[in-house]
């Protein structure tokens, strides 16, 4: 009788060994849980970001400007210097909609010839100055080591 108890209770940790390894995620399912994970974090990072910038300036076919310097907002990884070089065909000049479509064009090819995705926008302001504020969103990281 002892050997029947000593078998069944064995079969017993066995199944519960058995059912216990099926419950347990594998790896890859465990990295994929915690990239979606991130993704998340990341979006709702992103989302908070975006509800604390200036709101996107309404450009149309009557929007005349010239300025003679811009004002860089958001940027971190590329420095003013480096931005008002993008910008400098872009100063002196009456710029339309077209044209400022252009400069954030421009921002964003320097960001990408490094390897990064980022949005620029022209945030809602006055055009009546001498000075044109851009703002760059730096949130979608490189998938390549950034080369200076």
């Amino acid at each position: 009788m002892r050997a029947t108890q000593f078998a069944f209770a064995a079969s017993a940790l066995l199944l519960s060994a058995i059912g216990a390894a099926q419950t347990m995620p594998d790896a890859g399912a465990l990295m994929r849980q915690s990239e979606q994970m991130f993704q998340q974090t990341q979006q709702q990072r992103i989302q908070t970001q975006r509800a604390s910038l200036p709101p996107e300036m309404v450009l149309n076919d009557a929007t005349l400007v010239t300025v003679q310097r811009f004002k860089f907002n958001g940027n971190q990884l590329l420095t003013n210097g480096q931005l008002q070089a993008v910008a400098l065909p872009f100063a002196n000049r009456p710029l339309k909609q077209n044209d400022l479509q252009q400069l954030t064009h421009a921002v964003s090819e320097a960001y990408r010839q490094l390897g990064w995705v980022v949005q620029v926008y022209i945030p809602r302001q006055s055009l009546t100055g001498v000075e044109l504020s851009v703002q760059v969103m730096e949130t979608i990281p490189p998938s390549k080591p950034l080369s200076h």
